[in-house]
């Protein structure tokens, strides 16, 4: 199996004025499993792209330094020998998928076939792929009929199936619920058992903590820690690096709690609860009223079923497996989509009576996917393409893109071209997009994906401060401790239903019907759990007060 070795590895783009990669040196053993963490920008897209040959081949730029997979340089590889012992699964799904297979089955086929694998191996690697990430049932779907999360569960599965002795991974669950996280990082690990070596990137620190052998730390594309999880997610210096640590790891730090022997804290659910559980002593008017919601794509099968549900002055958050009917749900109230029966009534109008033109001017959609949404050569004038529709002059335009760009971190990119922007900053741009209209109603579909934890605090501002401007904020979301944080209601979704609807703190205390929608509490709620409280802690604020009491 690969072993990885890497010498003062040092990378810059075409026309960059600073190193991507400044000086690296690791070594990485055959079968482990390797996370990288670090704020957007830190240079953890790049040093993947580093092993698979596209940095430099491909993407050209200053090259220095040396990255070998065995006995073989690989900017000396070609690329078809290297992609037989390097297997890639890239951050955005779309970008992945071939376009030319009708079936799932023949997607995950694609690689196979080209490496010249017999047929009868073939169907073996195929079927335990589809098994281990859980899309046995999307055989036969056509690629692009896939939800977003399904989508990259299939990307996985394709590059799986290739059995590659190294496969490396970057955000490869940003898109997924969290019983298609749960699935795929214990897809990965057991491919880590067999002698396969991963390195994945990944923002989900409390998965990387509790999957990974050990961690790299980057910053400004130098490596600052290459250690156990318990060693660098305890550093003293780490948000200094734009990350934050595990909520179990925090929790215990603020109670000055180490390990036993160990100078280290908790950074795993088991962790924490073990050595907790030895110490333990402004009104919105507007309103969408939903009655008998119903839709279907084919007549035989419903995708959403009889939704009674009022959306009032509280932050909604939607939740539910991929496949639940969340994003058809947004798309109906959006009116890209028309219900197959029941009603949809914004302030007493009944919006299936509107044009989706005139929909747009009270209600703002952010896409799932930027790059479905962005389309203008600069990002200024990206965002203010909406406030130009809705009878904005030039100039109150260009003060409200101006106005949301410096909400989100977008100050001086005006005449960049956003698809030269990294995914986390095209995300940032069309949520301003949207925000910028200044819309009753603002729905965001995973706003949270590719961002890091600043990126994920200048999206809770824009929440917060959209609510005090009494706007409708509804969002899917598939990261539970964000919604804790972030919303003050719930829905929870399972095929085509509702199976509950309260607030944050009712609606995640409900941890069998949680399960029956195959998600789980945050994770501070997970640690209440497992030590027993009868109080529930949603946020380790909470969690921390109550202890310090």
């Amino acid at each position: 199996m690969a072993h990885i070795k890497i010498e003062n590895l040092k990378y810059q783009y075409p026309f960059a004025e600073k190193l991507a990669l400044d000086g690296i040196t690791c070594e990485i053993r055959p079968g482990e499993f390797i996370g990288v963490i670090g704020r957007n920008g830190s240079g953890k897209s790049t040093f993947c792209q580093s092993l698979t040959g596209l940095v430099p081949n491909f993407y050209r730029g200053s090259y220095g330094g040396k990255v070998w997979i065995d006995q073989s340089e690989v900017k000396r590889v070609e690329v078809d020998d290297l992609c037989q012992k390097v297997g890639s699964v890239f951050q955005n799904p779309f970008n992945q998928i071939t376009g030319s297979k009708a079936t799932v089955y023949e997607e995950i086929a694609f690689g196979l076939e080209n490496f010249g694998v017999p047929k009868e191996e073939m169907e073996v690697r195929i079927e335990e792929s589809l098994r281990l990430l859980d899309i046995e049932e999307y055989r036969d779907r056509a690629p692009f009929d896939l939800s977003g999360g399904q989508m990259q569960r299939m990307a996985i599965a394709s590059i799986m199936a290739m059995k590659p002795e190294v496969i490396i991974l970057d955000e490869p669950t940003s898109q997924l619920d969290p019983q298609g996280s749960e699935a795929v990082f214990k897809a990965i690990q057991s491919l880590s058992k067999q002698g396969i070596t991963v390195i994945m990137v990944e923002h989900k620190v409390e998965k990387i903590a509790a999957y990974s052998d050990r961690v790299m730390l980057l910053d400004q594309g130098k490596l600052i820690a290459m250690d156990t999880p318990q060693a660098v997610f305890s550093r003293p210096d780490l948000e200094k690096y734009g990350v934050v640590a595990p909520t179990f790891t925090r929790i215990c730090k603020q109670l000055g709690m180490k390990l036993p022997g160990s100078s280290y804290y908790p950074v795993t659910l088991e962790e924490a609860s073990q050595l907790l559980a030895k110490n333990r002593g402004g009104k919105c008017m507007n309103q969408i009223s939903i009655s008998n919601l119903e839709f279907s794509y084919h007549p035989d099968k419903k995708i959403l079923k009889g939704l009674n549900i009022i959306l009032d002055e509280r932050s909604t958050a939607i939740i539910g497996q991929n496949g639940a009917g969340k994003t058809t749900f947004v798309k109906l109230l959006k009116g890209l989509i028309r219900p197959t029966a029941g009603k949809i009534m914004l302030n007493g109008q009944d919006l299936s009576e509107q044009s989706v033109a005139k929909i747009a001017k009270s209600i703002g959609l952010i896409f799932q996917n930027p790059d479905d949404q962005i389309f203008k050569h600069t990002v200024l004038d990206e965002i203010m393409f909406g406030p130009l529709q809705m009878g904005m002059t030039h100039s109150q335009a260009e003060q409200a893109a101006r106005k949301t760009m410096s909400l989100l971190g977008l100050d001086g990119f005006d005449k960049v071209n956003p698809y030269d922007l990294g995914l986390s900053d095209r995300k940032m741009v069309s949520i301003a997009a949207i925000v910028a209209m200044d819309t009753q109603v603002v729905i965001f579909d995973e706003p949270t994906i590719a961002q890091d934890d600043a990126g994920k605090k200048q999206i809770q501002s824009v929440i917060q401060l959209l609510r005090e401007q009494g706007k409708i904020v509804i969002s899917i979301l598939h990261d539970m401790d964000f919604v804790a944080e972030t919303f003050e209601r719930a829905l929870v979704f399972a095929q085509g239903e509702v199976l509950l609807d309260g607030s944050v703190r009712e609606v995640f205390s409900q941890k069998d019907v949680l399960e029956k929608a195959y998600l789980s509490q945050p994770t501070t709620m997970q640690l209440c759990q497992a030590l027993g409280y009868d109080d529930v802690f949603l946020t380790p604020e909470e969690f921390i007060a109550y202890k310090q009491e």
